[in-house]
């Protein structure tokens, strides 16, 4: 009020004297004549005097009003920031612990009176080791109050020690008394976070027998590294290949594990962990570790490991199939290939598990090694029971295929053709291997003397005019020209064909041991031929030979977010979503030619879209203009075009997009020429404060929250001082 006062008063000071006249402020005139200043004449110094005996408490009323209305309206704003800030997270009181000792261990201890007086009522704990450690928690006594007065919630899956509203707690403790849990709690990251709430707390402690006792420790993450080779694009699938040579019979050996372990594994995953031997090798399978929801009834209904006895998932080559804690045991493949299938179906998780392999060779004179578990045994025998049963059923046509004629053998060798097609109004989706037709050679008879067998197989897939055909690999291997090499054998590859006045050409080529990205048409057909050789000449490490893939017919060009309105248009509203994840179609796969793909972004009034791109490579060079034959992606603040944006093309590194307003529009455009990946990016609608000026202004603020005021404060102090100066004067 003192720093007020002086502006106010320096601020009269520097006006100086003066007088009003016909209702305004006239200073006074000043004249260095003889350093003597000289009054000028007036003539309405009555008026004057009446005027000032009314200005006074008129000013008065006036700076007052003018002070509650805006502080009113700030008060009103502050109200609005702090009822969207409460939406987004509890303000807390917060605690921090990163102390250890020699042995990586620490310990907290939280009592009433810590807690009393926390902020809210709440106090958050943030339990913090290095980027490449992992924190395990154990609580060692935990004390609250009965009826859910106090609980405490327990987050072990932070990036950041930040704890939203929005943020799920694994495990929540109300109305608990316990000493030292069983397990401990692990996070998956470098944090792990809890939250105290109380209600209605006591304000005399010794009726607050509120007590929190725990231990912790930061473990390397690097322990607990699976030691395969993760598929690209894939969440938890792993290749573990057996060395070509390995020292005192070492052929490979590591760890593998359930995703995020040690912490709980996420719901509704499936993984699939495949060991590739060699073909004198066998696996050799221990779970040192195996924690899954526990099972109500008889059997494996929900979250479940399938042990498979080759390198595929068929049915008749079940080891054992684990739904519960079991005893430490190994498990043993009869080949040198075996599967490992992990499906979490349930919204419960658990712990996971912890898994040995190793690759162990084939004894001399010994066709396969004995399986010490009996499930081996039984499963064995019922591939031998059925093996007969798969090689009649192998040439039969499935329920969606037709077969035709086999095309005429050439000199010296035995060439086999099929046909399968597809229709989507049978099946939406379903799974095509060229298992069938390995397994169609060895019903014929084998490899013939003096000459290789040549394996062939159409495959078609028809769709509704509205729907696209999509094809994502999940096993591929077809060898490549020669080691180290990318080229493909026209004669032992997978051809991609595009139907040309009517004959079909191969557009694409497929080989090598890497899935291939995802294949989509461009209309309601797409053709697929696979060529092979049995035996293949194998050029990399990989021991299986072939594909496994999946097809789908889609309508929404395999773009998952958003709402489709017509065609390849998609709504993003922020009322359903604040934020998520859009791509072009058919990503990580190449995009469809002559298409026009339109994102439309709708935000609430005091919301902004921003978009930042995470991958971006759109065919195109230069302008991006029609004289490149580019094709291009457009951003625009309206549903028309939009000055303020160039054309975006090539392969750009990771930026970012701001709109001006609560509307923007992001449209691919691609032609008949060429095509690329296209582009990945996250959306976010970002709140911004609300003011009274043009709201295209606020393009570049920040997005969060924030409880300062955007209007200028006004002091009604400075009001009064300047009415108290005049009013002084003419006194």
């Amino acid at each position: 009020m003192a720093r007020q006062r002086r502006r106010a008063e320096e601020h009269c000071s520097m006006r100086g004297a003066g007088y009003f006249y016909a209702g305004r402020w006239q200073p006074e005139a000043r004249r260095q004549d003889n350093g003597i200043r000289v009054r000028q004449p007036v003539s309405l110094w009555p008026l004057t005097m009446a005027a000032a005996t009314w200005v006074l408490p008129l000013g008065l009323a006036v700076a007052l009003a003018v002070a509650t209305g805006n502080g009113q309206q700030q008060q009103k704003q502050l109200q609005v920031a702090n009822s969207k800030q409460s939406h987004l997270w509890l303000d807390c009181s917060c605690l921090h612990f990163t102390d250890r000792n020699a042995t990586q261990w620490g310990s907290l201890a939280i009592n009433g009176s810590q807690a009393l007086g926390a902020k809210n009522n709440c106090l958050m704990v943030f339990i913090g080791g290095m980027d490449d450690e992992l924190v395990a928690f154990q609580l060692e006594q935990l004390q609250l109050r009965p009826g859910c007065l106090d609980s405490m919630d327990v987050f072990p899956y932070l990036r950041e020690p930040v704890i939203e509203n929005a943020t799920l707690a694994a495990d929540t403790f109300c109305q608990h008394s316990r000493n030292r849990s069983a397990t401990p709690i692990y996070s998956a990251g470098r944090w792990l976070g809890l939250r105290l709430r109380f209600q209605q707390p006591p304000t005399d402690l010794s009726r607050w027998n509120l007590t929190l006792a725990a231990s912790y420790r930061f473990l390397k993450r690097e322990n607990f590294r699976t030691d395969g080779r993760l598929v690209p694009h894939s969440f938890c699938d792993f290749y573990f290949f057996a060395s070509l040579s390995g020292e005192d019979g070492n052929l490979g050996q590591g760890y593998f594990h359930s995703p995020q372990f040690p912490a709980h594994y996420p719901a509704h995953i499936k993984c699939a962990y495949k060991f590739i031997g060699r073909p004198d090798t066998h696996v050799e399978i221990l779970f040192e570790e195996l924690q899954l929801p526990p099972v109500a009834s008889g059997g494996c209904q929900l979250d479940a490991l399938t042990l498979f006895d080759a390198e595929s998932a068929y049915m008749s080559a079940v080891i054992d199939v684990l739904c519960s804690s079991r005893p430490t045991r190994r498990m043993v493949s009869s080949g040198p290939d075996l599967l490992l299938e992990f499906n979490a179906s349930s919204n419960r998780t658990a712990k996971g598990f912890r898994g040995k392999y190793k690759f162990v060779p084939n004894e001399p004179g010994v066709p396969e090694p004995s399986p010490s578990p009996p499930a081996v045994l039984e499963a064995a025998s019922v591939a031998v029971r059925q093996e007969k049963f798969q090689q009649e059923q192998a040439l039969a046509p499935k329920a969606n295929s037709l077969p035709t004629d086999a095309e005429l053998s050439k000199p010296g060798r035995s060439f086999e053709q099929c046909k399968q097609t597809f229709d989507s109004r049978v099946n939406k989706s379903g799974t095509f291997d060229s298992n069938q037709l390995l397994m169609a050679k060895h019903a014929l008879g084998g490899v013939l003397t003096g000459g290789s067998r040549v394996l062939q197989c159409r495959y078609e897939f028809e769709a509704q005019p509205s729907e696209r055909v999509q094809v994502r690999f999940h096993d591929f291997n077809v060898p490549t020209e020669h080691e180290n090499s990318t080229s493909c054998q026209p004669g032992d590859a997978l051809h991609v064909l595009n139907e040309v006045r009517g004959r079909y050409e191969t557009q694409e080529l497929l080989c090598g041991a890497f899935l291939p990205k995802p294949l989509m048409s461009s209309g309601s057909l797409m053709h697929l031929q696979f060529v092979g050789k049995y035996p293949p000449t194998m050029t990399n490490k990989v021991q299986y030979y072939g594909f496994r893939a999946e097809y789908r017919f889609l309508t929404n060009f395999g773009i998952m977010s958003g709402v489709q309105m017509e065609d390849c248009s998609f709504v993003y509203n922020s009322s359903e979503r604040v934020s998520g994840l859009f791509h072009s179609p058919n990503f990580p796969g190449y995009y469809l030619e002559n298409v026009v793909c339109n994102y439309y972004f709708y935000g609430a009034s005091d919301e902004r879209i921003v978009l930042h791109f995470t991958y971006f490579d759109i065919e195109g060079i230069g302008n991006c203009d029609h004289q490149t034959a580019s094709d291009y992606i457009e951003f625009s603040n309206f549903m028309s075009t939009d000055r303020k944006f160039s054309r975006y093309c090539g392969k750009l590194p990771d930026f970012e997009m701001r709109s001006d307003g609560r509307f923007f529009r992001v449209t691919l455009h691609s032609n008949d020429r060429f095509v690329a990946i296209g582009f990945r990016a996250l959306y976010t609608f970002e709140t911004i404060p609300v003011n009274n000026s043009d709201p295209r202004d606020n393009a570049s603020m920040q997005s969060f929250v924030s409880t300062a005021s955007t209007q200028p404060v006004v002091n009604p102090t400075k009001y009064i001082f300047y009415i108290i100066c005049i009013y002084k004067t003419y006194q």
